[in-house]
């Protein structure tokens, strides 16, 4: 399991959308329990995350949605019972755009100075500038609003470049073929977009990052498999 690629690529992440304290908390713990379990889904209930970061039940909801929304990890919560997480692996490195310029201070003065002045820009030839305010909530909107343009992947590969570069990973086994390739498929009918509609910037990356998940549940499913006993009705 790539624990430690996956706490480096975290905290690049951060740097670039920084999260809540108790967010980050959260996702450090999640991934902690994930690599104790050597899974990438993890089973665990409100109450012991609770007591285990010392968080209030409303504070590990807000935090779990939070994660959610960041593209970090998956859930599924069902009353009466712990919920179910799934750490994600190809997530994209959000980068916020900002622009740097000049720093405006606004004061607070008598309506009528502030139109005296803009009416002095205007006599000289200076455009008039509005800054219309924005809410808290508004801007975290813009942030995760899904209906902005994704990042653009250059160079998509064909199947048999995915295949090839897959043939060179550490762990890489003939068993996961069909599902390596099922992969590709998905992504490709996807747009080169993941589960979560988040845009795969780097699918090298991504399958690298991938690829010990598709081998456990490969694995799985061959134990589950080989290990039916062979039952004889009694004579």
């Amino acid at each position: 399991m790539y624990y430690q690629e996956l706490i480096q690529k975290f905290w690049k992440f951060n740097q670039k959308a920084p999260l809540s304290t108790t967010a980050v908390a959260m996702y450090l713990y999640l991934l902690k329990l994930a690599n104790d379990n050597n899974r990438y889904d993890v089973t665990v209930s409100d109450v012991a995350i609770g007591n285990t970061l010392g968080l209030t039940r409303k504070t590990v909801k807000s935090a779990r949605e939070v994660l959610l929304n960041s593209g970090l990890v998956q859930y599924e919560c069902k009353n009466g019972y712990s919920c179910s997480y799934r750490i994600v692996l190809d997530y994209p490195l959000s980068i916020r755009s900002q622009e740097k310029g000049p720093k405006v201070i606004i004061k607070h003065n008598d309506p009528t100075a502030i139109e005296g002045k803009n009416e002095n820009l205007a006599s000289v030839g200076l455009p008039v500038i509005s800054t219309p305010e924005i809410t808290e909530q508004e801007e975290k909107a813009s942030f995760y609003n899904d209906n902005a343009e994704p990042f653009k992947m250059v160079n998509k590969p064909s199947l048999e470049e995915f295949m090839e570069f897959a043939y060179t990973l550490s762990g890489y086994e003939v068993s996961m073929d069909s599902d390596i390739s099922e992969k590709y498929a998905l992504w490709n009918n996807n747009g080169w977009c993941n589960n979560l509609g988040k845009p795969i910037t780097n699918w090298k990356s991504s399958l690298k990052n991938l690829l010990p998940y598709i081998k456990n549940r490969t694995n799985n499913e061959q134990l589950s498999l080989e290990s039916i006993p062979t039952i004889k009705p009694p004579k």
